[in-house]
């Protein structure tokens, strides 16, 4: 077994961290800390270059933080609560900043947490452990710096084997085949797990919605879209790949000649960190689609970092997507033309122009096999507790049962 990579604390020792004891559900520490996290995200210059670390400072703001412990608190008045214990994160290797959310939801419940990021590097994670290393190193937040650690080592069995056998709850971040690998290590009889596995998300656009707007207007809903979609490289699992576009073929087509020349606009100064590698990967993968499956139209593109495929037919086919500014189009009339596309693969849908009570209609209508949120456009990587359909201040605590 080889040792692993400590990045933060400076220092910390595995030993130390287990030892440690949990800190109070919704304890003033965590909120000062994550206070202190969000100051030092939005007042840095470094920081303030990555779109990704800018919205992570924005949720960690005071007022928006104690707005969902104090809505938590409400749910659960009354209740005993206890943190879990010791918390073993593995973090995605395509969303760089994940890791905090799940770590300051787990520290906001009083948990210590160990967690282990991919051996992909990247600037965005540079900046963040270099604002959380300025932090932690600060004698405030000893109480914090005590209770977590990041590490980052390859895939080593033996060092997750360890970091499982001795945590209280696991949370695993990542594809499917890093799930499975996972999940095959032992847990303490005791433990919890939770998995977020690899999904797909889908965009649903109104036509006459979109066609009803102005140039200025169209500008701005094409900038929340490209915010959706071009963050980690489309790679997130809320980023929308699918775009289906409600209304006739013929009257999506129309406005989507419209739609796809403003998201092109404002990709050209979107930071999105696309490479030559990604546009090749787009060109083989809507090749081998339009190969393999009929009905499908490979459209041309103006600019590298946006390719089309119109799907005569709407489906969810995330084996054919790689990411990158590749976008599946297909329209639909009615919404019951969906529903063989809701699998559980299925995580976000982001949408424009349809109202609430549209929505609910058609869910009244009967179970859904898929989808865990419904959002409006721009708002797809906004993280909640509530992810993938499951609960996390509950999954990060335990209830102390009372029988009078």
């Amino acid at each position: 077994m080889s040792e692993p990579e400590v990045l933060l604390p400076t220092g910390g020792r595995l030993e130390d961290l287990a030892a440690a004891g949990n800190l109070p559900v919704f304890g003033e520490p965590q909120l000062a800390f994550a206070a202190a996290l969000a100051r030092a995200l939005t007042q840095s210059a470094d920081a303030r270059a990555h779109p990704e670390l800018v919205a992570l400072g924005f949720w960690l703001r005071p007022a928006h933080l104690r707005a969902l412990v104090d809505r938590q608190r409400a749910r659960v008045e009354g209740a005993w609560l206890q943190p879990r214990g010791l918390c073993f994160h593995v973090a995605p290797g395509n969303v760089d900043t994940i890791f905090v959310y799940s770590w300051m939801l787990s520290l906001l419940c009083g948990n210590r947490s160990v967690i282990r990021l991919s051996s992909r590097d990247s600037e965005q994670t540079r900046c963040l452990l270099a604002q959380l290393a300025a932090l932690l190193a600060l004698p405030e937040w000893a109480e914090i710096a005590s209770r977590v650690m990041v590490l980052r080592y390859g895939h080593d069995e033996a060092i997750s084997a360890q970091l499982s056998a001795a945590c209280d709850m696991r949370i695993i971040w990542g594809g499917d085949t890093a799930v499975r690998a996972l999940r095959a290590l032992p847990l303490p009889p005791t433990a919890t797990e939770l998995c977020f596995p690899d999904k797909f998300s889908v965009a649903v656009l109104d036509i006459a919605a979109v066609a009803a707007l102005d140039d200025t207007a169209l500008a701005q809903l094409a900038h929340r879209f490209t915010a959706d979609a071009y963050s980690f490289g489309q790679m997130a699992c809320s980023s929308p790949r699918l775009v289906l576009w409600h209304g006739g073929p013929a009257a999506a087509r129309a406005v989507a000649a419209r739609f796809w020349p403003a998201v092109e606009r404002r990709v050209a100064d979107f930071a999105h960190g696309l490479e030559a590698a990604d546009a090749m990967n787009k060109r083989v993968a809507v090749d081998l689609l339009a190969m393999e499956r009929p009905g499908v139209h490979v459209l041309p593109a103006t600019r590298s970092e946006v390719q089309r495929v119109w799907l005569d037919a709407p489906a969810v086919l995330p084996e054919a997507h790689c990411g990158g500014g590749l976008f599946h189009e297909a329209s639909f009339e009615q919404f019951a033309q969906l529903a063989p596309l809701w699998s559980r693969r299925v995580q976000t849908v982001s949408q424009f122009g349809l109202g609430a009570e549209r929505w609910q209609a058609w869910l009244a209508e009967g179970p859904v096999g898929g989808i865990d949120r419904i959002v409006p456009v721009g708002r797809a990587l906004d993280f909640d507790p509530v992810w993938d359909g499951q609960d996390l201040w509950t999954a990060f605590t335990r209830r102390i049962g009372w029988v009078a």
